[in-house]
Parts: structure tokens; C-alpha cells; sequence
């Protein structure tokens, strides 16, 4: 009888070590796909704030040369960070050396800001300055990271 009672108490000190073991294991999966969904969420949220920079110059038609500067530093920033070049911004219609403003330095960027601003055009026989504006007229994303990769934009002059 001592030893039915024995063998009683091991096999119930194994059932609850297995059941521990269950748990213990069961709470690590649950931990890791908790951690995986957080870490999910943060990158989504950080997807979301990068492209919103950008966004903002979806389909508009008043994009100015100090936008274009804008995103331009924000690209290269960017590029520089990631160390690799995976934001590409192009303006079509100004000269070639102002085409890719992520490239610019800062002379070329002051210059690109004097020449492409303003505008003067004869109204009744006076000059008048006007602002010149530039079209966002695409946006493409990187399918991997879902983070904008190439913007185009189009001189309306």
C-alpha cells in the first residue's frame, strides 16, 4: 500500500510538471506572437508617418520650389539614414542639373529656389511676378516595405 501510494504521488508530481511545462510553453508562444503584433503595429505606424511627409503632395497642382527643397532635404535625409538611395524625387520641365533635388547641393538648391519661384510675366503692359507651381503627378511605393520610393513632379510653366 505505501509503495500504490508512492507511485500515486510521483505520477501526480508528473502530470502537474507536464501541465507546468503546457503552460510554460503556451505563455512563450503567446508571448512571442504578442511581441510580433507590437512590433508589427510600430513599423505600420512608422510606414504611415514616413509616407504622410509625402502624401500631403498627392494630385496637387500648387506644389512650390520651396516644397520641392522640402522634400528634396527630407529625401536625402532619408537616403542617408538607410544608407542607400530608396527615395527618388524627379522633376520633369526644369534643367537637368535640378532634375533629382535629393542630389542637390546647397548651391544648386539656392539657385533652384531663384530660378524656378517666380515667374515674371507682362499683364497690360507691366510686369508682374507670379509664383511658379509644380504638379505631383506620381507616387510609387516600395512593395516590400510599403514606404513611397519615387515621387514625380512636373513644372506647370
Amino acid at each position: 500500500m505505501e509503495n500504490a501510494s508512492k507511485a500515486l504521488i510521483i505520477a501526480a508530481e508528473i502530470l502537474i510538471g507536464v501541465l507546468l511545462l503546457t503552460l510554460m510553453v503556451f505563455m512563450f508562444h503567446a508571448m512571442g506572437t504578442f511581441s510580433k503584433t507590437v512590433d508589427d503595429n510600430i513599423e505600420t505606424k512608422n510606414t504611415s508617418e514616413f509616407n504622410i511627409n509625402f502624401e500631403k503632395y498627392r494630385g496637387k497642382t500648387d506644389i512650390t520650389a520651396q516644397d520641392i527643397i522640402s522634400m528634396g532635404n527630407l529625401a536625402r535625409q532619408y537616403n542617408k539614414q538607410m544608407d542607400s538611395e530608396q527615395l527618388q524625387i524627379e522633376v520633369k520641365g526644369v534643367s537637368r542639373k535640378y532634375q533629382a533635388p535629393h542630389k542637390l547641393t546647397d548651391e544648386d538648391t539656392y539657385n533652384f529656389i531663384q530660378e524656378y519661384s517666380m515667374v515674371a510675366k507682362t499683364i497690360d503692359g507691366k510686369i508682374v511676378e507670379e509664383v511658379r507651381y509644380f504638379e505631383c503627378i506620381k507616387i510609387e511605393y516600395n512593395s516590400r516595405t510599403g514606404k513611397i520610393n519615387r515621387i514625380e513632379l512636373k513644372n506647370l510653366e
